[in-house]
């Protein structure tokens, strides 16, 4: 399992962020990483990431999460971050739709890992807010972290209506994860992967009768798929890679996140 800890203004639907499909991909470059990796190292986010770990104990304990963190029990987490702070890319709407030059992912947030004292492992996404970045959400593990660190000269990007993580070089979309290969195999052209997420999702985007009828969630993609995946729960649609805004509830609030099981 993984958690999510909701930490201000933004929005997770099944762990998954709303996305704006119209973020250029090659945003966050290396002074926003930095910028973004500044902000995660200050008290305040430092102390936001060790009340998460105290409430991932607690969860695990099967206890209440909603209560107050004592700051000496936060302190006791001594969290430190790990790696550079990585540009996030997820699946564009545009491209999904077919519109012509449409990349294949968009820019969605900067991520990156930290540990806590006792071992655990989370990932804390930022987002820009004016000119500067915010802490949106701390998520358990390291996925959003790791896989973007494994460009090789390519670029990474999430399908994060199924949890996959693919990389795109020379043309081809490979897989990172279990669950991308499960998607498309030893790879597949981008052409290919284009004609896969629009047979899964086109009819699912803003404005469809898919999103009118308000099925925002639910939706476990297997058509195209080589291998049916297995049951994750349920997942949001490409509804949210349309949505630009974002809305979340205020406070820390633990939320079950399904893990891929890879990596």
């Amino acid at each position: 399992m993984r958690y999510t800890a909701k930490l201000a203004t933004g929005a997770v639907i099944g762990g998954t962020v709303l996305l704006s499909g119209t973020a250029a991909m090659a945003a966050g470059p290396s002074p926003d990483a930095a910028a973004a990796a500044k902000v995660a190292a200050s008290p305040a986010a430092q102390q936001r990431l060790g009340e998460f770990f105290v409430h991932l104990d607690q969860h695990q304990r099967g206890q209440l999460t909603k209560q107050d963190v004592p700051a000496s029990a936060a302190a006791a987490k001594a969290p430190r971050l790990e790696g550079a702070a990585q540009s996030v890319n997820s699946l564009n709407p545009a491209f999904v739709k077919g519109t012509g030059g449409a990349p294949v992912a968009t820019f969605a947030y900067m991520a990156i890992g930290a540990r806590s004292a006792s071992g655990q492992h989370a990932t804390m996404w930022l987002t820009r807010s004016g000119k500067s970045w915010k802490v949106m959400n701390v998520i358990s593990g390291s996925d959003e972290s790791a896989y973007p660190a494994q460009a090789q000269g390519g670029t990474v990007f999430t399908e994060p209506q199924i949890r996959a993580w693919y990389r795109l070089k020379d043309g081809r979309v490979t897989a990172l994860n279990n669950t991308a290969k499960t998607s498309v195999g030893n790879g597949v052209s981008l052409a290919e992967y284009q004609r896969l997420v629009h047979t899964r999702y086109a009819d699912k985007l803003p404005g469809t009768a898919y999103q009118r009828s308000g099925l925002y969630g639910g939706f476990s993609p297997t058509t195209g798929v080589r291998k049916p995946a297995p049951d994750r729960g349920p997942a949001p649609t490409l509804v949210a890679l349309g949505a630009g805004g974002v809305v979340m509830a205020a406070g820390v609030t633990l939320v079950r996140r399904r893990r891929q099981g890879d990596h």
